[in-house]
């Protein structure tokens, strides 16, 4: 089969959550089928090297300059009478629309697969080819209605929910089928979903091979990690919530404790949380693995936030025990108290650090039963498997 894969992420190297699924996606489908990959890039990605190596199981690599949304450019504000929400009528790519409707206009296309939000609009291109919408989420959206300040923007908000749950109605109407990472997001789909919209959960994985424990590297007591980039404003709530309001608690009982943020912070200023005491912003780290395995504690603090979180997966299988709120653990079959550790309020998830600090069984027998867990339901064969069977479905009708 002939699948043509568009995605709004430039897919290696892997280094964010949405580009480690598409990634691992792309090898598992090319062992058996004939995959062409057209993929936004920015200016500093799709390099020589970069492209031989995905064109190593891909058929056929296409990069095209990924488009910034600006939402007072001309486009974005007449987006504003147009069905889309104006977020991708400013970001939509003519270059990539005449490269997929050449590809079907002169091969052989069987099935094509969308990743994210931004690549809606290149299913109208050929609506007569069965297609997936891979990893649509829309929590997000509705978050920032509850969010909005202000009854305009509170208007605004709900008017690009509004046009967006109509798109996603019309795609399904139409057959395509979507793959959400959650029960939770294809519960908030099924409200507008006609009776027989095909809405599949293909969760986030984990590669259970490149990600192992490591017994040379010793974890350092007292030692807490959160890996997520500032930048994304999820990440910068729980990093906010946790250094003011957890961090303290645990400094009161364990002074050389410290809580490390890995990941770049950008534009966003975190001077005030940096300077509180035993607080390590690491920036950017090549290779994020190691500085996990070398902490006592991987916590996600997260408040906010759609989708299942890669870094539990990942924490798990590089043998680590977590502490989580219920929304960070949200979508995922963890299991409290045997894989996984749940707290919401700043004393509980202090309270249950600080047990962790003191107890070397209770780590241990967290550490075997994540890795368990994620090698039998989370790994990337088993999760590619499932979007495996959704694409044998539509090639049957």
């Amino acid at each position: 089969m002939h699948i043509v894969f568009i995605s709004w992420w430039w897919p290696y190297p892997a280094n964010n959550g949405s580009k480690i699924r598409i990634y691992n996606l792309l090898r598992h489908l090319a062992k058996n089928h004939q995959v062409t990959l057209l993929s936004f890039a920015e200016p500093d990605e799709a390099t020589p090297e970069q492209i031989a190596h995905l064109r190593e199981f891909c058929a056929r690599v296409e990069a095209v300059p990924k488009p910034t949304y600006n939402p007072t450019a001309t486009k974005a504000v007449l987006g504003y009478l147009s069905r889309w929400p104006r977020s991708l009528v400013d970001v939509y790519s003519l270059t990539m629309a005449s490269l997929l409707e050449k590809i079907v206009d002169e091969e052989t296309v069987d099935l094509i697969i969308a990743s994210e939000f931004q690549t809606i609009r290149y299913l109208e291109i050929a609506p007569e080819i069965p297609a997936i919408l891979d990893q649509i989420e829309i929590t997000s959206f509705y978050d920032r209605v509850k969010a909005a300040s202000g009854t305009s923007g509170r208007l605004r908000a709900q008017l690009t929910v509004t046009k967006l749950e109509s798109a996603l109605k019309n795609l399904l109407v139409r057959g395509v089928a979507f793959s959400v990472v959650s029960e939770h997001e294809q519960a908030l789909m099924r409200r507008f979903s006609p009776p027989n919209g095909r809405i599949e959960v293909v969760p986030n994985g984990v590669d259970t091979v490149a990600n192992q424990p490591n017994p040379a590297i010793q974890p350092q007591p007292d030692t807490i990690i959160y890996s997520g980039a500032v930048t994304y404003f999820a990440n910068l709530d729980a990093a906010q919530f946790f250094i003011r309001e957890v961090f303290p608690l645990i400094r009161q009982q364990k002074p050389g404790a410290t809580f490390t943020v890995t990941g770049g912070t950008g534009n966003v200023d975190v001077s005030d949380l940096k300077a509180q005491p035993g607080v390590v912003f690491s920036g950017y780290l090549p290779l994020v693995a190691p500085a996990i395995q070398a902490s006592w504690v991987n916590v996600v603090p997260l408040r906010l936030g759609s989708g299942t979180r890669l870094k539990i997966l990942e924490s798990m299988a590089l043998g680590v025990p977590l502490v989580s709120t219920t929304k960070g653990a949200e979508g995922l079959h963890v299991h409290p108290g045997e894989d996984i550790l749940i707290a919401d309020t700043p004393q509980a998830m202090a309270d249950t650090i600080l047990s962790l600090f003191s107890d070397a069984d209770l780590r241990a027998r967290l550490v075997r039963n994540g890795r368990t867990m994620v090698e039998q339901s989370y790994d990337w064969g088993v999760i590619a498997a499932q979007l495996m069977t959704l694409i044998d479905e539509l090639a049957k009708q």
